[in-house]
């Protein structure tokens, strides 16, 4: 079970032989980036701090739009 305002990230295996990230909870979760991950194995499963996470992704999505 998750400590309060946290997250799972995981690294799966997809279905096209790839990577996939996602995010997820305890009732289900999201595929961020890569091919579906439907009956493939977590590599590997993080939880983090949903605020720190968001914040980190914040910022650097920042600094990447300023480098453009």
């Amino acid at each position: 079970m998750l400590k309060p305002n946290h997250v799972y990230i995981e690294v799966c295996h997809n279905q096209s032989g790839g990577l996939s990230l996602c995010v997820s909870n305890d009732s289900g979760g999201y595929r961020i980036s890569g091919s579906k991950v439907g009956g493939c194995e977590t590599l590997k499963c993080f939880e983090v701090n949903a605020s720190e996470l968001i914040e980190q992704i914040r910022e650097h999505a920042n600094i990447e739009r300023a480098d453009k």
